[in-house]
Order: C-alpha cells, then structure tokens, then sequence
C-alpha cells in the first residue's frame, strides 16, 4: 500500500501511460495513434493539480510512488 493517496484519475492515467507504452514498443499498425495518446497521458500525468499540493521536493517521491502504485508486472522487469 502506498504512503499517498492518489486520486482515481490520476492512477488510471498512468496504468493508461503503462499499458499504451507496452503497445508501443510491439510496433502495432496504431503507432501513430498510440503515440498521440502516449503523449496526451504524459502532459495529463505530469501536470496534473495533485501535484500542486506537495512542497520542499516531496513531488519527486509522490511521482515515484505513483508509478510504482500502478505499474503492471511486465513493466517492472526494464524498471
């Protein structure tokens, strides 16, 4: 369990960035498409206003957290 409390939109976004990552890499006829949504969870994940609440550098852990909180088993192995 993790030390933060992540909101729901925010988890899923990144299970998204996960999952759209592993279809990247598998080059599918969709490449363009994906790499579009790829993108659009990035900029979603990365200012998303959870962030805002941290201060003195506690956003590095929370993102680090968040990633771990929600990355799918064949990530794990290329960390």
């Amino acid at each position: 369990m993790s030390e933060y409390e992540f909101p729901a939109d925010l988890l899923e976004a990144k299970r998204e960035w996960f999952a759209l990552e592993q279809q990247l890499t598998e080059l599918s006829p969709r490449e363009a498409e994906l790499r579009r949504r790829f993108r659009e969870l990035s900029i979603q994940i990365s200012i998303h206003p959870y962030w805002e609440t941290f201060t003195d550098g506690g956003v590095v852990a929370a993102r680090m957290a968040l990633r771990q909180a929600v990355r799918p088993p064949w990530s794990r192995d290329g960390q």
